[in-house]
């Protein structure tokens, strides 16, 4: 691997970082994305609890989006459904910040890595054009050097850019999922409140 990294030259040791900080991301954000999902799972049945009657108080313990949303609106319960609707707005806009939070990086990554390959593939044309005018090409060990940088680059390029990409699009579309799924309890929060629930 140490190898293949000096083959490749500078530019495939900075894809590589990207890698690094792309994996790292991917890794953050699905342990975060599990945590929301559990949260809200483990809150849900005390949330039914308290909308039907069954609890003396509103559960609004952890850290769950559903807990926050419903405490939000609850507080505005003898307040107009507008209120109520702008509460639950401020919920999901700071839900959405938290689910798209760190997706730019990705995204980035996606960009600039295949365009750093192709910048290592040209430094590596440029040193096998190099040895070529030195030495001819009879010396076919400096020629293929320059042309390994070049394709290393390429490949680890286009490597990252894949896995940035899907990566990006997965989490995107569970983070719109989810957005619109609150979006709805919101809506079934505001129906009953409105039909005087709790």
């Amino acid at each position: 691997m140490y190898e293949t990294v000096i083959k490749g030259g500078i530019v495939l040791g900075v894809i590589l970082v990207c890698s690094l900080i792309a994996m790292t991301i991917v890794i953050q954000r699905w342990w975060f994305y599990r945590s929301v999902e559990r949260e809200d799972a483990d809150y849900t049945p005390k949330l039914k609890k308290a909308i039907d009657g069954e609890t003396s108080s509103i559960v609004a313990d952890g850290n769950s989006t559903l807990a926050r949303l419903w405490s939000a609106m609850y507080e505005l319960r003898r307040g107009t459904a507008a209120e109520q609707e702008a509460a639950g707005e401020l919920v999901l806009e700071s839900e959405s910040l938290r689910l798209d939070k760190y997706l730019y990086i990705l995204a980035t990554i996606a960009t600039i890595a295949p365009l750093l390959g192709l910048l290592g593939t040209v430094f590596g044309m440029i040193k096998t054009f190099h040895a070529a005018a030195l030495s001819g090409a009879g010396n076919p060990q400096m020629l293929a050097e320059g042309i390994s940088e070049a394709l290393y680059n390429t490949a680890a390029g286009l490597l990252v850019t894949i896995f940035c990409i899907v990566c990006h699009n997965h989490y995107r579309n569970w983070a719109e999922r989810r957005v619109r799924v609150l979006e709805n309890r919101a809506k079934q929060f505001a129906a009953i409140l409105a039909g005087g629930g709790r």
